[in-house]
Formats: C-alpha cells, structure tokens, sequence
C-alpha cells in the first residue's frame, strides 16, 4: 500500500511540474554587455564560456492552479518566460535574471566570459555560490552565501555580511582596483607569481598570512605593525593596481599559484 502511495505521489508530482532542459538568451560576448542577477543562495554556478548566449540549466516551471485563472501572482510579479521559473529580460542596457517563483531550484548559468556580471543575493539562506572562468568585470554582493571564485581575472568587487570569500586569479587585470569586503568571514585570494599588485589588507581581529614576496611597509623601520586591526601595504612584482582586502572578523590568506 505504502509502495503505491509513493509511485503516485511520483506520478502526481510528475504532472504538476513540467521539466525544461536549458534557456538561451543573446548577448554579445564583449566588456560592454552587462548581466545582473539576483537570486537565492541555492547553490547556484555561474561559468563563463565563449560564446554570445546566456544558457540556463535546471529548475522548473510550476503551472497555476485553476482556481486562478484570469488572476495574477502577488508575491512573485515577474514573469517566468524561460520556464525554469525564472525572469529574463532586457533592462536599463543589462540583461536582468531575476526569479519568477516562490520555488527554490538550483540553477547552472553560462555566461559569455568577457561580458560584466553583478550577482546579488536576495535570501539568508547561505549556500554558496561559484563563480569560474570570468574574464570580465565581477560584482558581487551576499548576505551570508560564501563567495567561491576560480580562474578569473577581476576587476572583481565582493562585499558580504556573513560569508567568505576565496578566489583563484588566472591573471590580474590592471583596468580598475579590486575590492574584497567582509563583516565576518575568511579571505582566500591566490595570484599568479608575475602579477603586478598593490596590495592593501587589513583584518581587525584576525591574522593575515602569505608566502607572497610582499615588500612590506608600515611601522617602525619599515616593518610592518604588529597586533593587527592595522593595514598592511605590500607591493608585489613592483607594484600595480591596488588589490584591497579587509574583514572585520576572520583571517586573511594570500598565496601564490602553484
């Protein structure tokens, strides 16, 4: 009996939802297009790839009831036009990717790797969030999802309340400044042993670490202060643009690539 319950509810569940495989979405794959995403910390990638298509992978559509046809949703107002329960549209010259149910889903997003990406995070649920293979410009900004970067090459702003924050740089674009800012959380930033960085840290009642040949300045003789909750300056390859990286509560690592 207990068999046949959970085949039907399989069954039941199966027409209610209605599966998409992906969504694609033109947009030129340059430093000019600008994506802007908000969503839930649901364990969402974002992947930079080289074509001129957004792709979408995952979720679900779920179709109104009956009862409320003619009627529109109040607490989502966005309307799903991808079927993965999620809003796509053209916005103030950025394509915005919004949600569009009160359902969670995780969600795969392929994005051309030169465009400028800002994801935001809409809930306090703290999944976290991975970003890889970005060429462009990177803004980010959670409540709580830690921040998981690989092979990227900044600019990147990154500002949480309660996440932490790691990055694997490919390169170091010497455009614009990067700026890594936490409330309390971890910072884990890897560079390439050639680039060319300012780098400006400070951890308030944490340690900062490296193997990083920094050139250290500050205090007394040129060393740095001891103690912590000071900024510690370094110049890596000679100097370059400003890397800054400051947290109010955890520690600081900044290494080398192997």
């Amino acid at each position: 009996m207990k068999k046949n319950m959970f085949v039907f509810a399989c069954l039941f569940l199966s027409a209610i939802y209605t599966q998409a495989q992906e969504f694609k979405y033109k947009v030129a794959n340059n430093k000019d297009s600008k994506i802007a995403i908000e969503l839930e910390a649901e364990s969402i990638k974002i992947e930079g790839h080289a074509g001129d298509e957004i792709i979408i992978k995952g979720g679900n559509t779920e179709p109104a009831p009956e009862q409320a046809k003619g009627l529109k949703p109040l607490y989502n107002t966005n309307v799903d036009n991808t079927g993965l329960g999620l809003s796509v549209v053209s916005e103030g010259g950025a394509v915005k990717i919004e949600k569009a149910s009160r359902k969670n889903f995780r969600y795969t997003i392929l994005v051309p790797n030169k465009a400028s990406i800002s994801f935001v995070q809409s809930n306090w649920q703290g999944s976290p969030i991975s970003f890889s293979n970005i060429e462009g410009d990177m803004e980010i900004k959670t409540n709580n999802a830690d921040m998981k970067l690989n092979n990227v090459t900044g600019p990147i702003v990154a500002n949480s309340i309660s996440g932490n924050f790691s990055a694997v740089f490919s390169s170091l674009s010497q455009s614009k400044p990067c700026a890594v800012s936490l409330v309390s959380g971890e910072i884990d930033v890897t560079l390439p042993t050639n680039a060319k960085a300012t780098l400006s840290m400070k951890s308030v009642t944490g340690e900062i670490y490296s193997d990083l040949d920094l050139n250290l300045k500050g205090g007394k003789d040129g060393l740095p202060k001891v103690g912590g909750g000071h900024n510690i300056t370094g110049n890596l390859n000679g100097g370059g643009i400003t890397v800054q990286l400051n947290t109010v509560s955890g520690n600081l690592y900044v290494r080398k690539s192997k």
